[in-house]
């Protein structure tokens, strides 16, 4: 009792939990939103959605070059000066991309004069550009009360947003868009109000060379993060859009609603631990505590990356497909086949931040090159050899799984931490995954 008593208490585990409360109410909140959202929206307004927010995460993370990591990273006097980068280079990509809009609907090309809602895909992108620098700045600042209310404004801001258009029946912009646009305005407001008055202001003077000099230090940002985020995205959503070519909608549904469920782990722990985790280590900036962070990381992530695996082994795919419904009877089956793809990812994920850390974004990259060719690849090669949905999954998983794993070893070396600290883990992680390879053997 003591022992957890002090892993709650540890300022890592304390912040995490602070970001990922309001992640808990941002992924409930879909559960009571989405049935009153489709009454109110047609599959076709859902659809220019789709297509929306498809276009808008792809550009996000190109936006900024990967140089918005580094307002947590810079020195503090640095803070000023790469804020303005960062805002040059949000402002002219989202110019960049206005006039490349505006030339392919001048000529008639089909996918911009069919692209929904173009004027608020510009307004989108400028305010993502106050949104992330304010985000990436109270992160720096360790204001995680700020940012845990932040995901709570925009994730309930959105959903009154859209249920208000619904109900009004505009017609001019689609409504799922014109309220995700607005929640991220809310958002951006709450966050530079929060930031008001600290380092946000430049002390000295802007001169080009001392830009120049800022964009040479953090070049990697720049030549790796941006690429591997790209990478790595592509790699997430492409199984689908090959999946959906080969296999019915059912089976399609079926894998989007489990790999949805399964990202709630991965957001709890992986998205809101990493950000802390970053912030300490880049703050401390010394050796002797990045190796003692990633231990306490690893101790932690070691126990909690395997539950979801282990619930999966232990009968929670029938709980899911009571918790689904009837109509999901095929949604259990799924899910084990993705449990071995969910436990490395879980494991690995919080700890990415080193990469940036050490500078060694390159080797991150590799892995997102890795993982894309594994990944992508033997989706593709098992859909062209006509393996059931279950057999393709099961393969993808592995694949995933190895390069997950090389990566979690390539981690520990960053770190500094001794392979020997897994040791006691090492049971139970064997148990979990024998336990999964008999359920699926019996199903």
């Amino acid at each position: 009792m003591s022992r957890l008593k002090n892993i709650l208490n540890m300022p890592l585990v304390r912040n995490t939990m602070k970001i990922s409360a309001s992640n808990i109410v941002m992924y409930l909140l879909p559960l009571v939103v989405t049935p009153i959202l489709s009454r109110l929206y047609t599959p076709v307004q859902y659809g220019e959605w789709g297509i929306f927010s498809s276009l808008i995460s792809i550009i996000c993370l190109a936006q900024f070059a990967g140089f918005d990591n580094t307002l947590v990273k810079c020195e503090k006097e640095e803070t000023g000066l790469m804020t303005i980068i960062c805002a040059i280079l949000g402002v002219v990509f989202s110019l960049g991309i206005t006039i490349v809009f505006y030339i392919g609907t001048k000529l008639n090309l089909s996918f911009f004069t069919s692209f929904p809602n173009k004027p608020l895909l510009v307004a989108y992108l400028f305010i993502y550009v106050f949104y992330t620098i304010g985000y990436n700045l109270c992160n720096r600042q360790e204001k995680y009360n700020v940012l845990s209310i932040a995901n709570i404004v925009q994730g309930s801001s959105q959903a009154l947003f859209r249920i208000f258009f619904g109900i009004s029946g505009i017609l001019i912009f689609n409504g799922l868009i014109l309220g995700t646009t607005m929640a991220l305005l809310n958002v951006s407001v709450f966050l530079f109000f929060s930031i008001k008055g600290t380092s946000f202001i430049v002390h000295e003077e802007c001169r080009f060379s001392k830009i120049r000099g800022l964009v040479a230090k953090y070049k990697k940002f720049a030549l790796y993060d941006a690429p591997s985020s790209i990478l790595s995205f592509a790699a997430f959503n492409l199984p689908t859009l090959i999946l959906a070519y080969y296999f019915g909608k059912k089976d399609i549904g079926c894998f989007s609603m489990v790999l949805q469920l399964l990202l709630i782990p991965m957001s709890l722990v992986g998205s809101a631990m990493g950000r802390v985790f970053y912030q300490e280590i880049c703050k401390e900036n010394s050796v002797t505590f990045t190796q003692q962070a990633t231990r306490r990381m690893v101790k932690t992530l070691g126990f909690i990356s395997i539950l979801p695996l282990l619930f999966l082994v232990c009968g929670g795919d029938h709980i899911l497909v009571w918790f689904l419904g009837s109509k999901w009877q095929d949604a259990g089956i799924v899910a084990l086949s993705l449990a071995l793809w969910s436990f490395p990812t879980i494991l690995t994920q919080p700890l990415l931040p080193l990469f940036r850390y050490s500078g060694k974004q390159d080797i991150m990259l590799l892995y997102d090159i890795l993982y894309f060719i594994f990944g992508v690849g033997s989706i593709y090669v098992c859909c062209q050899l006509r393996l059931s949905l279950i057999s393709v999954l099961i393969v993808f998983s592995i694949s995933c799984f190895l390069v997950k794993m090389l990566l979690f070893i390539q981690l520990f070396l960053i770190g500094k931490v001794r392979i020997r600290l897994i040791a006691k883990y090492i049971p139970i992680w064997s148990t979990a995954i024998a336990g999964l390879v008999a359920r699926l053997m019996l199903t």
